[in-house]
């Protein structure tokens, strides 16, 4: 059996995980998932693994040069959050909640956001919630690249 994560260990999770978005290493997001994953993003709710990865490669359609940077990692027992700022700049098609969207305006954008990470006994991720500096939709970005 493997040892549990120490707290150190669990702090780095979502840093492993932006870590892997960035270097567009989406393949490696399975290592630290269960099949079973939900990731509660911008109201809607993404189930499964193959879901999941998805969801995090639609970042890079909308937006080539996307990237992460973690400023604050905590953990406890079993959750690891992260506050971070997602920045990049809108060169494929986003939709918005209203249903409009915006489409390779090259415009900059940039936002605040906050990950809640579940961890089970062997250190897997089987949960993530996020919240944006927006509420639960992308409204800053909306304003920004429009």
């Amino acid at each position: 059996m493997k040892e549990p994560l120490t707290i150190e260990e669990k702090r780095m999770v979502p840093h492993q995980f932006h870590t892997n978005l960035n270097n567009r290493a989406f393949e490696k997001q399975y290592d630290l998932i269960t099949p079973d994953i939900k990731f509660y993003k911008n109201g809607q709710v993404v189930e499964g693994a193959d879901d999941f990865v998805q969801a995090l490669q639609s970042i890079i359609a909308f937006s080539e040069d996307a990237m992460i940077d973690d400023k604050e990692l905590y953990a406890d027992e079993n959750v690891a959050i992260s506050r971070y700022i997602l920045s990049g700049t809108l060169t494929g098609e986003l939709t918005f909640p209203d249903g409009t969207t915006a489409s390779q305006t090259n415009k900059k954008f940039s936002y605040n956001s906050v990950e809640f990470f579940s961890l089970n006994e062997e250190g897997k991720v089987y949960e993530i919630r996020q919240v944006n500096d927006s509420g639960l939709t992308p409204t800053t970005i909306e304003s920004q690249v429009k």
